[in-house]
């Protein structure tokens, strides 16, 4: 798939990636082919569970963590725009949210995504799905990893830095701060470090040094 051949290229294995949750003690990382296999198994999903098309809209309705970073870049390999941080529009077909907020929703569909961090459904997390909702985690993964269609390549649709950065932030609330966060270091063939929930100047200061980040938002 082209959205990140860039970065499969130059180095398929390294951390592109890096979330930490402060609520849970997570810390992941996510290597450009782990995230290529994501955003395959997720566009796959948009454009045959769900049925929609380039040019298609869903909106995001998630708090910061991996998911909402693989379901963007997922969406951007299919074609289909995204939206987040404000009320969905009448253009809006599919809506992604936390099982808590199910009820926001109505007379649209809904795929409620957990933020368990291994990416576990509503069920399988000891949870139960709600009446008319997609459970995200299981039928994500029964889609295949890699993608067909003709995705871009991420360096065509996000303006981005010269210089690679490992650029680290607290995460993200509409669109535009998702591409500085996540999409433009990657475009760039950098990598993001973003931490999720609360976390002091001194507790980011470690994770800077921890991680070698470069810059920060």
């Amino acid at each position: 798939m082209e959205l990140l051949a860039h970065l499969l290229k130059s180095d398929p294995a390294s951390p592109r990636l890096t979330v930490y949750n402060e609520a849970t003690g997570a810390r992941l990382d996510f290597s450009a082919q782990t995230l290529d296999n994501w955003a395959s198994k997720i566009g796959n999903m948009l454009l045959e569970e769900l049925d929609l098309e380039s040019g298609s809209v869903i909106h995001l309705d998630l708090p910061v963590g991996w998911q909402a970073a693989t379901i963007v870049l997922g969406a951007l390999a299919a074609g289909i725009d995204y939206r987040m941080g404000v009320a969905p529009d009448t253009e809006t077909e599919v809506v992604f949210t936390s099982p808590e907020r199910f009820e926001n929703y109505s007379g649209i569909e809904v795929v409620v995504v957990t933020d368990d961090p291994f990416g576990r459904g509503v069920v399988e997390s000891g949870g139960q799905l709600p009446v008319g909702a997609i459970d995200f985690g299981p039928t994500v993964r029964f889609y295949g990893d890699q993608f067909f269609g003709p995705a871009p390549s991420l360096i065509d649709v996000v303006s981005s830095p010269s210089t690679p950065e490992r650029l680290l932030s607290t995460g993200w609330h509409d669109v535009e701060s998702m591409h500085r966060c996540v999409l433009a270091p990657l475009a760039a063939g950098g990598s993001a470090v973003v931490v999720s929930g609360l976390a002091g100047a001194k507790r980011l200061d470690e994770i800077a040094a921890a991680e070698k980040v470069t810059a920060r938002l």
